[in-house]
């Protein structure tokens, strides 16, 4: 709620996203591999468009939801399909999902989410009931177009459908997991396709780089969650150590490392660097795999769990608890940048060069975390947060490399390349009487 709130769902890619639906006016696809997640962010504000609503501030409200409604959904499901098992879900979710949150618009987070309704379904309901039926049904139809990563996660839910097919003794229930299978199987190559013509070059690089830069830097919160699931799996193994964790003592260890944890980024705002989740995202398909074998065990060998259940729920509900508190925090810094930023395009008229401004040199200033800008959606971002009359826009670093100046970004600034919102109430008439075209005619060092 506070990332919707706070506008959060415009950082990094969801401010391309939001202003293609204001522009459109409706769904817009970017990929069709992914289409399936896009239409599901892009829901709730696509309602709101053709309810009338043209207040960009409600408009956001509506876009946030549809970024962030994803996983509550996800977990309410399977709390309703099998509530005894639902700490598992809450265990992906807190080392998958929120180690890779921070940027709100990836289609990754759609297919992990919706990944485990379908498991849940076909591991845990017993018998098939007509709601598992349908949000098994549903669930696999979302996952049809939603990521790459269902290459790998696609065949090993199918073999799940087309086994549980066979053990079903009525045809109902038999031609719902036979229907689910195939849609499954139909998702391997939707992505596949998606593999070989990406939207950029770089999709398929920037997955392997992140996966490289994350295991040789991990970044706080994956850190931790390394460290605490350690922790966890050791104490489900040794008893002494599960009696000691679960004290007194312990836990108010644990608890205290939990509040430091969660308010890092206030502490230390020159150290939060949000595109470190991003880089992360692959966990977005590790997780479900690593978590997907030990369901399978607890559904094979349901005994192992009665005298550990509990120690399992409350580690990882503390887990949970620890990875909000630092998107909280993170939130919280996100909040104050926005305020940063419309307190330069209030002060200022026609181009702020934030690289001229202690907020574009600096990874913080005083307790205000800076690395929050996305260069190439930059002005689309100060376009969404402004007031409706336009007197400023903000741009950020113009080179690539400090040798090479982006010109593509260069010309979102001119004039004749303003997105037209008029239908929103957006004025640029400030903006262009005070516009000076010299400004963006940036030219590169000549190399040393």
């Amino acid at each position: 709620m506070f990332a919707v709130v706070t506008a959060r769902s415009l950082y990094d890619d969801g401010t391309h996203y939001f202003m293609r639906v204001l522009q459109a006016g409706g769904f817009t696809e970017m990929l069709f591999s992914r289409g399936h997640a896009a239409y599901l962010y892009q829901l709730p504000v696509v309602i709101a468009l053709k309810l009338g609503v043209t207040n960009l501030g409600k408009l956001q409200l509506a876009f946030g939801v549809g970024c962030f409604c994803t996983w509550p959904l996800a977990m309410w499901l399977c709390h309703r399909l099998a509530p005894p098992h639902f700490w598992l879900v809450v265990l992906a979710c807190s080392s998958g999902y929120l180690n890779a949150a921070f940027v709100a618009v990836g289609e990754h987070v759609v297919t992990h989410a919706f990944f485990w309704p379908v498991v849940f379904v076909l591991l845990f309901v017993r018998p098939l009931t007509l709601f598992a039926a349908v949000v098994l049904l549903i669930s696999s139809a979302i996952l049809l177009r939603t990521y790459e990563s269902m290459l790998f996660l696609g065949p090993v839910l199918a073999w799940l459908a087309f086994r549980r097919a066979q053990s079903e003794a009525a045809t109902g229930p038999r031609v719902v997991c036979l229907v689910a299978a195939v849609i499954l199987l139909l998702s391997v190559p939707i992505a596949m396709d998606g593999i070989l013509h990406p939207c950029t070059g770089s999709n398929a690089n920037s997955f392997k780089t992140g996966f490289f830069s994350v295991l040789l830097s991990p970044g706080w919160t994956i850190s931790w969650t390394a460290g605490w699931l350690g922790l966890m799996l050791a104490g489900v193994w040794q008893p002494k150590l599960r009696a000691w964790i679960t004290s007194r003592v312990g836990i108010f260890l644990l608890g205290a490392g939990i509040l430091f944890w969660g308010a890092w980024p206030l502490l230390a705002p020159a150290q939060l660097d949000p595109y470190k989740q991003y880089e992360a995202r692959f966990l977005d398909l590790l997780v479900p795999l690593a978590l997907l074998a030990v369901a399978m065990f607890m559904n094979r060998f349901p005994s192992w769990l009665v005298t550990r259940k509990n120690y399992l729920v409350n580690m990882s509900a503390a887990l949970l608890l620890a990875q909000s508190l630092w998107q909280l925090a993170a939130t919280e810094q996100w909040r104050g940048f926005l305020h940063v930023l419309q307190d330069l395009m209030a002060s200022r008229s026609g181009i702020v060069m934030l690289m001229d401004t202690p907020y574009g040199r600096q990874p913080a200033v005083g307790g205000q975390a800076t690395r929050f800008v996305w260069v190439m959606d930059l002005r689309n971002l100060c376009v969404e947060i402004s007031p409706r009359r336009v007197q400023a826009l903000v741009l950020g670093d113009p080179f690539i490399d400090q040798d090479t100046v982006n010109r593509i970004m260069l010309d979102g600034y001119l004039p004749k390349y303003l997105p037209e919102l008029d239908r929103y109430g957006v004025d640029y008439h400030e903006y262009l009487r005070a516009f000076n075209p010299e400004e963006l005619k940036i030219v590169a060092p000549a190399p040393k």
